[in-house]
């Protein structure tokens, strides 16, 4: 499953499957500028230094 990354706020969501626009599982990126979000690599082994998964998205991640 593609990921998306929220650049202003650190954190990477799941992408919401049939969509042509980036949007997440969770909804939470309905309000957000496309120029502050970005399709990231789908990687297992976790995200990058800095990075948080967003609860809602991950359940094995911390909530907003």
């Amino acid at each position: 499953m593609e990921r998306i990354l929220n650049e202003h706020t650190g954190t990477v969501h799941k992408s919401r499957r049939g969509t042509t626009s980036d949007e997440a599982v969770c909804g939470a990126l309905r309000h957000v500028p496309h120029r502050q979000v970005t399709s990231v690599p789908n990687e297992e082994t976790g995200v990058e230094e800095g990075v948080e998964r967003c609860g809602r998205c991950f359940e094995e991640a911390g909530g907003y």
